[in-house]
């Protein structure tokens, strides 16, 4: 009948303040059903203890909390150089197995360090001349479960259990074999901070109990009257079906269950100055199970255990109390016949959201933490980010000030908390003034923590999403096999991290060593003078294309000898060719007259036949891609005339053919430049004469067909100009490489000395 019961809970969600009693009474941790729960106990203390960092004041060095006889330090750099001894080494080896204080009563102890001393000197000489943290590990075999002996094997594997337990996110718990209640290859897991927070004995006097019994005191007695009976409507709360129907629960406001809590102590309209004296406090009510014997109350409310929920963020800000308690109520008896189920519900007995202006839009960051940068903003934009920030932390403060909020929250058995670490002093507690923030408390006795989770953007639906993740149990279904593989993989998780730390660790190279990493150094410069060359390269290849022929006279007269060891017909780099490839097989220029050719720039081409006197006749070839092993098939003969795409690169080649035909094989097809034929002064005139004739008889026929039809002619095209030669063949002007721009101011000087020449002339 029990396992039926608790199968059938199994069906729906689990949440870890409403298991089943049968259920959790056969819990157990998983690894620890061999030995009671006193063996474990001390090994869980000690990881909530360690866990949870200690607060020390700012610019501070405290004493390591880890190695026993540890001292304060002077300063933060001895500190940080403590942390890298191999006294702190080792110690923290042995606390990810479990490793206790010498105070308390375990088969692994931290070691003091007169200890580690001793037990160095005890190592073999051999064992200490490389890694004397893998040779100290190595003598205690804490990889292996099997122990030298004693009988305090199975305690020690438990202490080691509860402590691997305790430091991982979720702790995860099973049905023994001798429980009343098994449920075969079934492990349920419940974050640990949450069985941490149920814990009230560990802010009284320090100690912690074992899981089990955490996990014991976080049942919490349901609520089971009806809703819409005595003075609580039961409504269902507004913007939250969505997150109900993920979880399967219902969310309710419990806005007049506790009498004494009205909307104006919430929201204002009453009393807001906030007074939490104890007078005050007293006159309302002590427990809140006082209050069901309030007059007017018609309720009976079991002891209600809270939570209090606080999200800040991007100018957002969202806070709720929960309440533990399910509300339930009982079924009909025509309901329970039909096998009808349950409905749970949850009950929010407060919330508030607002939002403020104070992160810039698709940047992210507050303007506090802007202007904390020395940047001080005076834009309209900064100013009004400035004032959302006060206006929030304004409203803020007025909230959780008021006595309603005051009261839920100093009654929450604990607060979580999501906001930026920097923001929240100040805001959410420390308030400067006279004035002291609810949470102060929360934050000393350590009942505040914050959301162990990924949260989102602060909203009351990302408040009861947190507290369903938070509390809703993991089920994982995995064989024995499974489990063993998982904590074998876990433990090779920590030998390889104690390895690869060891590593970091391992003493300086030799000599060799050393010399092999200074020339490794010295890569870096080699790669920055490649750099630089292609730098280079790549600004040559610009001013080709772009026909700057003075500045590549210039660029040329001072990086020739580098970059083309003096020889204009160099080819140019692989690399760069094979990036100009469009594909496999492609020819691309190999020369800087080819690419000037296949750029179409006739003055640059001039230039380097006149001035460079560059070989026309280089061919072409194809760039194999990189990796190819295959050597590719050769090509017909092409030279930088058959990349020209234009008629006058293509003349220049012409007109020089015709001046000098005896500097190069113009006309040979097969080894030569292949330009078919010369390009005359008399041929470009003879070419000129005939385009002027044929101008000039078709205005003639649109002459005489506007005299006969009497509609006026076509405009006639205008007459092109004569061609001229480049300008390296005549006369260049000075200012033939400069861009417009320049023109400009050149002319602009000019006309205002000629201006500044004529006063002076009339002056005398």
């Amino acid at each position: 009948m029990v396992e039926t019961q608790a199968r059938a809970a199994l069906s729906a969600p689990l949440y870890a303040f409403d298991l089943p009693q049968a259920l959790v009474s056969s819990l157990e941790m998983r690894g620890a059903d061999r030995v009671d729960d006193e063996d474990a106990a001390p090994a869980a203390a000690q990881a909530a203890a360690t866990s949870t960092p200690r607060p020390r004041a700012p610019g501070t060095a405290p004493a390591c909390s880890l190695c026993p006889g540890s001292q304060a330090f002077e300063s933060v750099a001895l500190q940080r150089a403590h942390f890298r001894t191999l006294w702190h080494r080792y110690n923290l080896a042995l606390r990810q197995y479990g490793a206790q204080p010498p105070s308390v009563p375990a088969p692994l102890h931290l070691v003091t360090r007169d200890e580690l001393d001793r037990q160095c000197d005890e190592l073999e000489d051999d064992e200490g001349i490389t890694d004397q943290l893998s040779a100290l590990m190595a003598r205690l075999d804490v990889r292996e479960e099997q122990e030298d002996g004693g009988g305090d094997a199975p305690a020690r594997i438990a202490a080691r259990a509860a402590y691997e337990a305790m430091r991982s996110p979720l702790v995860w718990f099973e049905t023994p074999a001798d429980r009343a209640l098994v449920l075969e290859q079934t492990q349920l897991g419940i974050y640990r901070d949450v069985l941490l927070a149920s814990d009230a004995r560990r802010a009284r006097d320090g100690s912690t109990p074992a899981p089990r019994e955490l996990l014991a005191a976080l049942a919490t007695p349901r609520l089971t009257m009806r809703q819409g009976t005595g003075a609580w409507p039961g409504k269902h709360l507004q913007g939250t079906h969505h997150v109900g129907r993920a979880m399967q629960m219902h969310v309710l406001d419990g806005m007049g269950l506790l009498p004494w809590l009205t909307p104006e102590d919430l929201h204002g309209g009453g009393d807001e100055s906030g007074d939490t004296s104890e007078d005050s406090s007293a006159s309302e009510a002590d427990e809140l199970t006082d209050e069901s014997d309030a007059a007017g109350s018609e309720l009976a409310l079991p002891p209600l255990r809270l939570w209090t929920f606080i999200m800040m963020g991007g100018g957002h800000f969202a806070a709720a109390v929960v309440a533990l308690n399910v509300h339930a109520p009982p079924l009909s008896a025509r309901a329970q016949a039909r096998g009808a189920r349950e409905q749970r519900s949850v009950l929010v007995l407060a919330h508030k959201t607002f939002h403020r202006y104070t992160t810039r839009r698709k940047q992210g960051g507050s303007q506090a933490a802007q202007d904390a940068t020395g940047r001080h903003a005076k834009s309209a934009g900064a100013n009004l980010r400035r004032y959302g920030e006060q206006q929030l932390r304004d409203e803020i403060h007025t909230l959780l000030n008021r006595r309603g909020w005051r009261e839920l929250i100093a009654r929450s058995e604990h607060v979580w908390v999501r906001a930026p670490m920097r923001a929240a002093p100040g805001v959410l507690w420390h308030w400067p003034g006279s004035v002291v923030s609810p949470l102060d408390e929360s934050y000393a006795n350590g009942t505040l923590s914050s959301i162990p989770i990924a949260t989102q953007r602060p909203t009351l639906s990302e408040i009861l999403r947190c507290f369903f993740e938070l509390t809703r149990v993991k089920m994982a279904h995995l064989t024995a096999d499974e489990l063993a593989a998982q904590d074998d993989a876990q433990r090779e998780k920590i030998a390889a991290a104690l390895r690869a730390d060891a590593a970091r660790n391992a003493p300086p190279p030799a000599p060799r060593r050393r010399e092999r990493a200074a020339t490794e150094a010295r890569r870096p410069k080699r790669d920055a003078d490649e750099a630089a060359r292609r730098e280079r390269w790549e600004r040559l290849v610009a001013m080709v294309r772009k026909g700057k022929v003075e500045t590549l006279v210039q660029f040329l007269a001072r990086h020739e000898a580098t970059l083309l060891d003096g020889a204009i017909d160099a080819p140019l780099p692989l690399w760069w060719r094979r990036g100009e490839m469009r594909g496999h097989g492609t020819i691309v220029p190999a020369t800087l007259l080819q690419l000037a050719a296949a750029a179409d720039q006739p003055e640059v081409v001039h230039y380097l036949l006149v001035e460079r006197r560059a070989n026309p006749t280089l061919p072409a070839t194809r760039v194999p891609s990189e990796g190819a092993e295959a050597a590719l098939p050769p090509t017909a003969h092409r030279t930088a005339y058959d990349l020209c795409p234009g008629r006058a690169t293509r003349a220049v080649f012409r007109r020089l053919m015709a001046e000098q035909p005896t500097w190069w094989p113009w006309d040979d097809m097969a080894s030569g430049a292949r330009v078919p034929s010369a390009l005359t002064s008399e041929m470009e005139e003879a070419q000129a004469s005939k385009s002027r004739t044929r101008r000039a008889a078709m205005r003639d026929k649109l002459r005489e067909r506007e005299a006969k039809t009497g509609a006026p002619a076509v405009a006639e095209p205008p007459e092109a100009p004569p061609p001229q030669p480049p300008r390296a063949a005549r006369n260049v002007p000075l200012d033939a490489g400069l861009s417009d721009e320049m023109r400009r101011r050149i002319e602009r000087e000019k006309r205002a000395r000629a201006a500044e020449a004529r006063i002076a002339a009339m002056r005398r």
